[in-house]
């Protein structure tokens, strides 16, 4: 076993673990190797007695009806037709507040492309987004655009900006789903395994949009049979896709905390889970949600644990509820999690529940205290006692003993403390080099300041610069002292006390000396 900092790399892992990395798709001997040859990073673990099993989770997420396929002329280019559709409300916002998803699909490649909208009056907007990146990327222009005949897709404006465009718009009949089958059956598939992974790692509802664009990454780096046998990157990249980086959605991970926004003392890491993938942010940059923030931070700098995750593979329970009281933590927090968690007694025993005969005996009777009187008070006090009954006696309490000793204040300063001998005025030392001019002792402070100028003179104690624009030089002081053996001292010290932190300097440091120098 090995325990501490590691590579951000995914270790060589099972079938099973890959069966989750990769979104609940359906793996075996066959398409394990089918995969494995297309792409890079993809390391099998084998197991002794490895059997065809179902998957639970998949049951879950992916049983449907069988559907009739059929097969079609597939364009030669890329973005010769697109094929959207909206997919939603969902009953859940996400954590953003959307509730619809638009999906984007090239029929040449099936290469997909998600947008969350909070409302589907967003649909021109984000094709427009996807039009402009999609163009930039490929080199081609759209020539047709495949849709249902929903309203989104049928207003003014979205008709006046295809046409000003010079795309086609091609709009299936009403009550024919099959017309545009590609975007739908793709918004199935993509649902399908975004409903597997936020299963499997056990989030709530709200984390739906995290889990459908995790969904689409994986999918588009995936090789096709039906697409010459590559993935749906490489026909836009020309590249096979690495997937060294993948972890299973919903895992722990630990997000690196930069210089600027922590102090010396803060934590270097903060706790985080693993929600997806940000693939216009460049390589292997990671989405996380911070627990603590309740925020969306994205990092390439993140240490993974794919083994830790909000609870166990398999375990019923599959909705976290963050501000719920009486939603109870998982069980696997306390060992699993990155912070300790511990269930404590309750104080005071619950109602409803049904007590020991120790603890019965000790709550049988309870005893109320009057307020204690002062110390001139002679009087025994009664006490008042209510048995389990409800009965109510009264008894004397022993007068409370007070010491009769009369007690003086103590003396600041007792007979071991030594005072400090009073000088005279003249024989203070110079505060200042003004206070060393007009001293009886003018001609040895200036021995010591001229011996101090020399010493730094010879040391070369300092370099003459021109001062920078719109900075401020920091001025200096002269200390005097007299020792004990009569000697006078004067050092020329630096005015750092004047000094901004963050202006004039970042960091503080203390300077160590060897003993042997000394």
């Amino acid at each position: 076993m090995k325990l501490g900092l590691a590579k951000n790399q995914s270790s060589l892992a099972t079938l099973e673990t890959w069966h989750s990395r990769l979104g609940h798709r359906t793996l075996d001997e066959g398409v394990v190797k089918y995969i494995s040859s297309r792409v890079s990073d993809m390391q099998v673990r084998k197991q002794e007695g490895e059997t065809h099993r179902i998957c639970g989770i998949c049951a879950v997420g992916r049983q449907h009806k069988e559907a009739q396929t059929k097969s079609w002329e597939k364009p030669s280019e890329l973005l010769t037709i697109v094929h959207t559709d909206i997919c939603g409300p969902m009953q859940t916002p996400n954590v953003h507040g959307e509730r619809y998803f638009i999906s984007f699909t090239d029929e040449k490649s099936s290469r997909v492309s998600i947008c969350l909208l909070h409302t589907k009056d967003g649909a021109l907007t984000a094709f427009e987004a996807y039009r402009a990146r999609a163009e930039k990327t490929s080199g081609k222009e759209i020539k047709a655009l495949r849709s249902d005949g929903g309203g989104e897709y049928l207003s003014g404006r979205f008709k006046k900006y295809l046409a000003a465009a010079g795309i086609r718009h091609m709009v299936s009949p009403p009550d024919s789903p099959a017309q545009n089958a590609l975007a739908e059956r793709m918004n199935r598939t993509i649902m399908d395994s975004a409903r597997c992974i936020s299963e499997d790692a056990g989030l709530g509802k709200e984390f739906w949009g995290y889990a459908v664009l995790t969904a689409a990454y994986v999918h588009n780096r995936l090789p096709s049979r039906s697409h010459q046998d590559i993935s749906r990157l490489e026909h836009w990249t020309g590249k096979q896709p690495n997937l060294g980086h993948l972890w299973v959605f919903g895992s722990m991970a630990w997000v690196h905390v930069p210089d600027e926004k922590r102090q010396k003392l803060d934590p270097k890491s903060t706790c985080a889970i693993l929600v997806g993938y940000e693939e216009d942010a460049g390589s292997r940059v990671y989405r996380l949600y911070d627990l603590e923030n309740k925020k969306l931070v994205l990092s390439c700098d993140v240490i993974i644990d794919g083994t830790k995750g909000l609870r166990k593979r398999g375990q019923k329970h599959t909705t976290i509820r963050w501000k719920s009281e009486e939603q109870s933590l998982p069980a696997d927090l306390s060992k699993d999690s990155c912070q300790e968690y511990k269930y404590l007694d309750p104080i005071c025993p619950q109602p409803g529940l049904d007590n020991s005969p120790a603890d019965q005996d000790i709550h049988d009777s309870i005893i109320l205290r009057p307020r204690l009187m002062g110390s001139e008070g002679t009087r025994s006090s009664p006490v008042h006692e209510v048995n389990n009954e409800g009965e109510v006696t009264v008894a004397q309490v022993p007068e409370i003993r007070r010491s009769q000793r009369n007690r003086k204040p103590k003396e600041p300063f007792g007979p071991g403390v030594h005072f400090a001998q009073m000088v005279s005025s003249a024989e203070l030392e110079a505060q200042t080099l003004t206070d060393a001019l007009n001293s009886s002792e003018k001609a040895e402070w200036k021995k010591a300041w001229e011996s101090e100028l020399d010493s730094v003179a010879e040391n070369n104690t300092w370099v003459l610069e021109p001062l920078p624009d719109g900075r401020t030089a920091i001025g200096c002081r002269w200390v005097f002292r007299k020792k004990d053996d009569g000697r006078y001292k004067a050092r020329l010290v630096a005015k750092g006390y004047s000094q901004k932190p963050g202006i004039d300097y970042q960091e503080t440091y203390a300077p160590g000396v060897k003993f042997t120098t000394i």
